[in-house]
């Protein structure tokens, strides 16, 4: 008779748990552009994976193109965002001000076909590592078109980019992300 409530409050400890890590992604990461325009560009990624990164505090890749699409190179439409955390935040040794710069950015956008990769830098707050899941809160980093295909209409540049991150570990996904944008570029 003890066992079964022993059973279920040893169920509900471990089903609450978290380990310590970021076991859920999402985003309300936002592109505002400063143009005459104003548009703006959610980044609804279904797939937000971290990693490590060489030489610096870690790697998220974000898609919002399937994988199977991605590892095939069959789609027309979508978006690949690779922020890169050069360093992290330290009271005391870094500054903590949002004029600094610890973060560089790559968004490639593919419209019908047609390619658009822009780059750019801003400041954010990071919790978490690489290793168990990392979570960024970006506030008004910059960002401007770099190159793209002659038929790539521009309708973003200058704009900033808003929002938080979450992000869970997987190596192998960050990979497939970073191959697809590497052939894009």
């Amino acid at each position: 008779m003890i066992r079964k409530p022993f059973v279920l409050l040893l169920f509900c400890i471990s089903a609450c748990s978290s380990g310590g890590g970021i076991h859920t992604h999402g985003s309300t990461l936002e592109i505002h552009s400063m143009g005459l325009n104003r548009v703006i560009l959610k980044a609804n990624c279904s797939t937000i994976v971290c990693t490590k990164g060489f030489a610096n505090e870690g790697d998220i890749w974000m898609t919002d193109i399937p994988l199977e699409q991605l590892e095939s190179g069959e789609f027309k439409n979508g978006q690949i965002i690779h922020l890169q955390v050069l360093w992290t935040p330290v009271a005391g040794k870094t500054p903590l001000v949002s004029t600094s710069t610890n973060l560089s950015i790559e968004h490639i956008i593919i419209s019908n076909g047609q390619v658009g990769v822009y780059g750019g830098g801003g400041y954010c707050w990071m919790s978490g590592s690489p290793e168990k899941g990392m979570q960024l809160h970006i506030e008004d980093a910059t960002i401007a078109i770099q190159k793209s295909d002659d038929g790539f209409e521009d309708l973003l540049t200058p704009a900033t980019m808003n929002g938080k991150v979450r992000s869970v570990p997987d190596k192998t996904i960050a990979r497939q992300i970073a191959t697809a944008a590497e052939l894009l570029r």
